[in-house]
């Protein structure tokens, strides 16, 4: 049986009223987690949905597949395509939230908090205490995150400029996207959010300031992910979600954190720009 991604993940959503229990909670687990049944085996999916194995391959069976790696393949196709799948998921949390609205707001609370819990484990913090010692001794910090990634990267270039005045939000805006780029060298850091499926400016950033000697922390969903080829520093963050869109909640907590271990490090000339700008905002009436 070969199937596409779209028509396999229609086909689990609308099984979900004839199945079981267990066999629902893994059905959910595939819908909501499509990169993790690409790239995992059948007993690695089962410890992350908290079934059995034999629960997988009798959800295998139940939907019309011979075995799990019939039903595996067409996520492994969407990995390769490398595209989104908005309109699928749209419609599989439409299908959920006419008659399954608390079950569905439990879910998404619970997934966010694991997202956080997860991200900032400890196995991410060496990771993360090395990024911030990058950045921390850079002579300038470019931040960049397009699309949905957007978010993250402004939260760290805002609240960096806060305490210092060494920060350069790169965008898209007005065509100068590379123009923001001239000068980066080996004195500097680019901090970078990108998440499948993965926006191809972004990749050419990372690309072009790792060439020019750039340290590139990553912030990205995967060890394999364009972003992280190039990075001197990998945080894997967890982005899971029961919603159509995936979950920034794990980058954001990456970026506060790496803003805590920043102005830990920084000294009094740090204090002396936030007092400053503390009195210029006071002076433009910045604050209600």
């Amino acid at each position: 049986m070969h199937a596409r991604y779209s028509d396999t993940i229609r086909l689990l959503v609308n099984s979900l009223s004839a199945l079981t229990p267990e066999l629902q909670k893994a059905a959910r687990y595939m819908v909501e987690n499509p990169e993790e049944i690409g790239l995992n085996s059948m007993r690695s999916v089962a410890r992350e949905a908290g079934v059995k194995p034999a629960t997988i391959s009798r959800l295998s069976k139940s939907l019309g597949f011979a075995e799990y790696n019939q039903l595996r393949e067409p996520f492994r196709q969407r990995l390769r395509k490398n595209e989104p799948e908005f309109a699928s998921r749209l419609q599989a949390v439409q299908r959920r939230g006419i008659d399954d609205g608390a079950t569905l707001f439990g879910d998404l609370r619970d997934q966010e908090i694991d997202n956080v819990r997860r991200t900032l484990s400890d196995e991410n913090y060496p990771a993360i205490l090395a990024a911030a010692e990058t950045i921390h001794r850079s002579r300038r910090v470019y931040a960049l995150g397009l699309r949905g990634a957007y978010a993250p990267a402004f939260l760290f270039h805002y609240a960096y400029q806060l305490f210092q005045d060494n920060s350069r939000l790169l965008d898209a805006r007005a065509g100068i996207f590379a123009d923001q780029l001239r000068g980066i060298g080996e004195e500097d850091s680019l901090l970078v959010v990108s998440f499948t499926p993965y926006t191809q400016l972004t990749i050419d950033a990372v690309e072009y300031a790792a060439g020019a000697g750039a340290k590139i922390v990553a912030i990205t969903d995967s060890a394999v992910s364009p972003a992280a080829n190039a990075a001197a520093h990998t945080i894997i963050t967890q982005k899971r979600s029961p919603s159509f869109y995936h979950s920034f909640t794990g980058a954001l907590s990456v970026t506060q954190t790496l803003i805590t271990l920043l102005v830990a490090k920084a000294g009094v000339d740090a204090v002396k720009i936030v007092e400053e700008a503390e009195k210029q905002l006071s002076r433009i009436s910045a604050y209600w």
